[in-house]
């Protein structure tokens, strides 16, 4: 194995807690990838995986109390899964299933409680297949809640509906992590056609549900559409969602839908560069930091924190200046606390790179180097655990930033070797950049490397 991806899978097993044999199993279900590893994306995929197992291993080591031979078998399954051996989980977990079904001739035999234990069996199963790496499964998966949901309105009118939103998300994730246009689009015709299904007054918090499923989805479909228009339409779905539903009737779902906001807004205002799209995203993440407590739930406050902190950064850039840079790096120091070195090493670069450049937004307001070099020193933390070796493309940001830095702090201390240390790291980057294939990127970069050029003449004729 690649003594990278060794490295990775023993700290997200450690992070994570779950058995190292389920991670390798779910690398093994990628199958043979040509070219070089993308390691921040396969951390990210196995962190996803490592959540996603307990949730269903919660589920599965839940006895039934009604038949021992079931017990047996979810218990087999998940010991199965958690050696990695995610096929004969799924073999294992039919069987479970089988037995909710027999002793009737036909569906409208079985009785309501074992319809809905045969439901959530085959959601079970779907599950599994959420835990490969493969576009198959994805679909496998959606078929199976697709089923499971089916199954459960059988028994009862309207129980279904969870079943159907995982089989929505799993149609978005399947967009999302393979870039598939259709997936997107089946995801929200599904999700439509719920919608017309759902009071928003009568069933205002399954109707605020579905709305959020509804705006993520076309948020990736926006992805291969381009321009602002469904972006739009998504920031109207979350604010007439908002407008129906109190922050009293479901608190978190309130919080997420405001961050969900926030995230649109922020968007949106970039790509149209207008500072009050921006401000508005702010409000909405400050509105959802209100909505949710750092202990209760900590990932999701660290992920609103950095939102929040982007959204600062991309202000400060149009209008707010001082101000907005210094809470852009209040946010993201906040953040770095829940994303130690030891355990999350490439989360923690990222946020040292972003802390890096809200301090050289932050130096233009002053005229001391001092936080230019405090950038300076953020992207060395952030270059120590981007190695060019690993992670190339993360490599040449963080190097291409520290040196703009470096441009930055030698136009105003006039130092010549400062300038150097910029246009050779400038030259090195956009190299790299250009060898990866990313040419925009490197274009980019070329004007602050004609500039740094031209500084290190002049500095050289004195």
């Amino acid at each position: 194995m690649n003594p990278e991806l060794a490295t990775i899978l023993a700290r997200v097993s450690q992070r994570e807690g779950v058995p190292p044999a389920l991670l390798l199993g779910v690398l093994a279900s990628m199958g043979e990838a040509s070219g070089r590893p993308d390691f921040t994306r396969i951390e990210n995929n196995l962190a996803r995986r490592a959540g996603d197992f307990r949730s269903l291993q919660a589920r599965l080591a839940r006895p039934t109390a009604s038949d021992p031979e079931r017990d047996r078998l979810q218990a087999q399954a998940l010991q199965a899964l958690a050696e990695g051996r995610l096929a004969e989980a799924d073999r294992l977990l039919a069987q479970a299933e089988q037995r909710n079904l027999e002793g009737a001739a036909a569906p409208d035999a079985l009785s309501r409680d074992r319809l809905l234990a045969a439901a959530a069996g085959r959601a079970d199963r779907g599950a599994v297949a959420m835990l490969h790496l493969n576009p198959q499964a994805y679909r496998d998966a959606a078929e199976r809640y697709a089923e499971a949901a089916l199954i459960a309105d059988s028994a009862e009118a309207g129980s279904g509906r969870s079943y159907a939103w995982m089989q929505a998300d799993a149609l978005a994730r399947r967009g999302a992590d393979f870039s598939d246009r259709s997936a997107f689009v089946a995801s929200i015709g599904q999700l439509q056609a719920m919608l017309g299904k759902l009071d928003n007054f009568d069933e205002t918090v399954p109707w605020a549900e579905t709305q959020l499923r509804l705006a993520r989805s076309l948020t990736g479909l926006s992805h291969f559409e381009g321009g602002g228009t469904l972006l739009r339409q998504v920031v109207e779905i979350y604010r007439t969602t908002l407008d129906d539903l109190t922050r009293a009737k479901a608190p978190r779902l309130w919080a997420t839908i405001q961050t969900r906001l926030g995230e649109a807004l922020a968007r949106l205002g970039e790509m149209e560069d207008d500072a009050g799209l921006l401000d508005e995203s702010v409000a909405a993440f400050r509105a959802g930091l209100s909505g949710l407590t750092r202990p209760d739930m900590p990932r999701e406050w660290g992920r609103l924190q950095w939102e929040l902190g982007k959204a600062h950064v991309a202000l400060g850039l149009r209008a707010s200046g001082v101000a907005a840079f210094e809470a852009a790096v209040n946010c993201f120091k906040l953040v770095l606390a829940d994303r130690p070195r030891e355990s999350a090493p490439l989360d923690w670069a990222e946020v040292q790179d972003r802390i890096g450049a809200a301090l050289v937004g932050l130096a233009g307001y002053y005229n001391e180097p001092v936080v230019l070099e405090e950038a300076i020193a953020a992207f060395d933390a952030a270059l120590e655990v981007r190695r060019r070796e690993i992670v190339p493309s993360l490599w040449a940001e963080s190097a291409a930033n520290r040196a703009e830095a470096r441009l930055e702090l030698a136009e105003r201390i006039r130092e010549r070797a400062e300038a150097e240390k910029a246009t050779t790291e400038l030259v090195m980057a956009i190299e790299t950049l250009r060898g990866l294939g990313l040419a925009a990127e490197a274009k980019r970069r070329e004007p602050k490397l004609r500039r740094a050029a031209t500084l290190v003449e002049a500095l050289r004729k004195g």
